[in-house]
C-alpha cells in the first residue's frame, strides 16, 4: 500500500529540498497553532464528520505507524493542495488524506513531499502519482510517500451517529476495537479520542464534546453504529 516516487538528484539538490521541507513544516504547525486559537471553521467540521476516508486514515495512522492523530483545524489551507491534515498531539502535520494533485504548486509543493499522503483507494493513489502535474512541472521530488485505505462507503462516510447528546448528564461508553469502555466527560479533549466513536447510553446520540476514558476493561461487545 506504500509507494515512493524517486527520481536522481545531486546531494545539494537533496539537502536544499530538506531545508526547505522543512521550514514548509514548520509554518504550517505554526498555521495549525493559529486556527485552534479560533472557533473551528466549517471546513473543519466538514472534513472530520463527512470526509471520505478520514476515518480509515487516521486508524491506519495509528495502528500502522503508532501515530496518535486528528483532523487538523487548519483544514482549507491551500498548503495541503485540497487536501485533509491530519496532525498529531503537538499540532504538527503527520500525513495529508486526497490531497489534489492539480493544486500542488507553490506552498504544498515541497511540504506534501516532506508527509505522508493517504487516498481512498488504490485508484486515487495512482491517479496522484501519474498526475502531469507530479511527473512533469515537479519532477525533482524525490520522495513524495503515499498510501492508501479502501473504503466500502458509497457516500459520505459518517465517522460519527446520526443525532448528538443534549443529554446535561451523558452516560458515556466509548468503542475501541469493537468494544465499549467507560468514558466520562472531560476538559479537554485527548489526542485518541479522535480515533474512537462515544455514545451516550441515556440518549443513544454521539457525544462530540471533549471526553476520556474511565476504565480498561470492556464493559460489552458494542451496538454503536
Amino acid at each position: 500500500m506504500t509507494s515512493v516516487r524517486c527520481w536522481s538528484v545531486g546531494p545539494g539538490g537533496r539537502r536544499l529540498r530538506r531545508l526547505t521541507r522543512t521550514k514548509g513544516l514548520a509554518e504550517a504547525t505554526a498555521a495549525e497553532q493559529a486556527a485552534r486559537t479560533q472557533p473551528p471553521g466549517r471546513l473543519w467540521q466538514v472534513a472530520r464528520v463527512f470526509r471520505r476516508s478520514v476515518d480509515q486514515a487516521l486508524a491506519k495512522l495509528a495502528e500502522e505507524h503508532g501515530i496518535v492523530a486528528t483532523v487538523g483545524f487548519s483544514t482549507g489551507d491551500p498548503r495541503y493542495a485540497g487536501g485533509v491534515p491530519l496532525v498529531d498531539a503537538y499540532g504538527v502535520p503527520v500525513a495529508v488524506v486526497d490531497p489534489d494533485p492539480g493544486r500542488v504548486r507553490g506552498e504544498a509543493f515541497l511540504l506534501l513531499a516532506g508527509l505522508l499522503l493517504i487516498f481512498p483507494s488504490k485508484a486515487d493513489q495512482h491517479r496522484f502519482e501519474n498526475s502531469a502535474n507530479i511527473k512533469k512541472k515537479h519532477r525533482t521530488i524525490d520522495d513524495y510517500r503515499t498510501e492508501y485505505v479502501e473504503t466500502s462507503v458509497t457516500g459520505p462516510a459518517r465517522a460519527w451517529g446520526s443525532r448528538s447528546c443534549t443529554c446535561a448528564t451523558p452516560q458515556l461508553v466509548a468503542k475501541i476495537q469493537k468494544a465499549e469502555y467507560p468514558a466520562e466527560p472531560s476538559d479537554h479533549m485527548a489526542p485518541a479520542a479522535a480515533l474512537f466513536r462515544t455514545q451516550c447510553r441515556t440518549c443513544g446520540g454521539r457525544y462530540e464534546k471533549p471526553w476520556r476514558r474511565t476504565g480498561s476493561t470492556p464493559t460489552s461487545q458494542t451496538n454503536i453504529p
